[in-house]
């Protein structure tokens, strides 16, 4: 949770107005929380119950994606301050993907005073993040409700859902997080504590 403290100004001080406080919860290191207990509770039903395997893998990618989304949103307002306002502000609906790379970018660039690419779209761990959108897009936000050819998978001959939506997807999708969350902040200056990801 962070806290900040704004004085009041000194003629109000005078007449004995308090500081303003102000809270806000990090929302991403409960979404990852999240992830995680649905990733633990998929590999407890690894290949014994396959509709509770796949419930419990949504929940994990959704929130592992989600919470990436959320952690590049707040820490490119923090540090970024107007220009992120001016790039990927709130009446601009950018893909998360291009704030990843636009944000990193401009964060290294402060620690390294040159063009530096964090991430690069054909090299881990942002090639992983890509395919866990492609994954939150294909098979859970964007899903079309077709038909498929019956295939083999640890439960049987059966629609192939469970090939993509199962245990060892989302523990990857957990490890894709604390990847891209631990590559952004090796590479800024005054970073954000991620203890929460470690």
């Amino acid at each position: 949770m962070n806290i900040k403290v704004t004085p009041a100004p000194a003629k109000a001080a005078a007449a004995t107005h308090p500081p303003t406080i102000a809270m806000r919860k990090e929302l991403y290191i409960l979404m990852y929380d999240v992830a995680q207990k649905h990733r633990d509770e998929a590999k407890k039903v690894d290949g014994k119950n396959q509709t509770e395997e796949i419930q419990h893998s949504m929940i994990c990618i959704l929130f592992c994606y989600t919470c990436l989304e959320a952690f590049i949103n707040t820490v490119g307002k923090d540090k970024l301050g107007e220009i992120w306002e001016e790039k990927w502000g709130k009446y601009r609906r950018p893909q998360t993907e291009g704030k990843w790379m636009g944000v990193s970018n401009l964060l290294s660039n402060k620690k390294h005073r040159k063009p530096h690419s964090v991430f690069k779209n054909s090299e881990d761990p942002f090639k992983s993040f890509l395919y866990l959108e492609k994954i939150r897009e294909d098979y859970l936000v964007h899903r079309k409700a077709e038909f498929s050819e019956v295939v083999k998978t640890k439960y049987g001959n059966t629609e192939g859902t469970i090939n993509i939506l199962n245990a060892n997807t989302a523990d990857w999708a957990c490890k894709t997080v604390k990847q891209m969350v631990l590559k952004l902040v090796e590479n800024m200056d005054d970073a954000p504590e991620v203890k929460w990801v470690k």
